[in-house]
């Protein structure tokens, strides 16, 4: 059957995969969860995280230690690299 046709009908006729690569389009990268639930960013670049040590084994720890642990910090130079990496969309 394909002897018969043209160059023009059989390419009409050939199956052509659907991938990222022949539509042109780029990879998408993935976020990490984890990172995802833990880090929020702020509007200057910087991520803003909660301290840790606060969800159980404090009964000794002074009011003003809990106080302390209860605000947010934003994460160092170093976290801020990899934060960039592992959530390239925020």
């Amino acid at each position: 059957m394909f002897g018969i046709l043209t160059a023009a009908a059989r390419n009409a006729f050939a199956v052509k995969p659907q991938g990222q690569a022949v539509r042109g389009m780029a990879y998408k990268l993935k976020s990490h969860s984890g990172a995802k639930k833990r880090f929020f960013p702020t509007s200057n670049g910087n991520f803003k995280r909660w301290k840790v040590g606060l969800r159980h084994l404090n009964v000794t720890f002074s009011p003003e230690r809990v106080n302390r642990l209860s605000r947010s910090v934003l994460v160092n130079n170093t976290q801020k690299k990899m934060l960039h990496k592992v959530l390239p969309y925020k």
